[in-house]
């Protein structure tokens, strides 16, 4: 499946978040800052989640949450599909 996410965005966020410069942490401000998802929130509070954000893949079918799990962290689909509650869901384009 194609890929709407900017490659430098994938890189930085696929390494450590100990190791990023600051101009991997700019990449992945300017990236998250245009999500609609995220306009709430306030610069500072956008910069720190910059620190921490993760990237993660996985496997066809791989459930991530089971009904009354309690969720200790939310994800941002890059590519691909997720059914949540029957409905699918897929990455918006930039």
């Amino acid at each position: 499946m194609a890929s709407y996410v900017d490659n430098s965005f994938r890189q930085a966020v696929m390494m450590n978040p100990a190791e990023r410069t600051q101009q991997d942490l700019e990449i992945v401000y300017s990236y998250l800052h245009g999500m609609e998802a995220l306009s709430n929130l306030r610069e500072h509070q956008l910069r720190i989640m910059c620190e921490t954000v993760r990237y993660e893949r996985h496997e066809a079918n791989e459930v991530l949450y089971y009904p009354d799990d309690v969720g200790s962290c939310w994800y941002i689909l890059l590519s691909g599909s997720v059914f949540i509650k029957e409905s699918m869901f897929l990455p918006r384009s930039r």
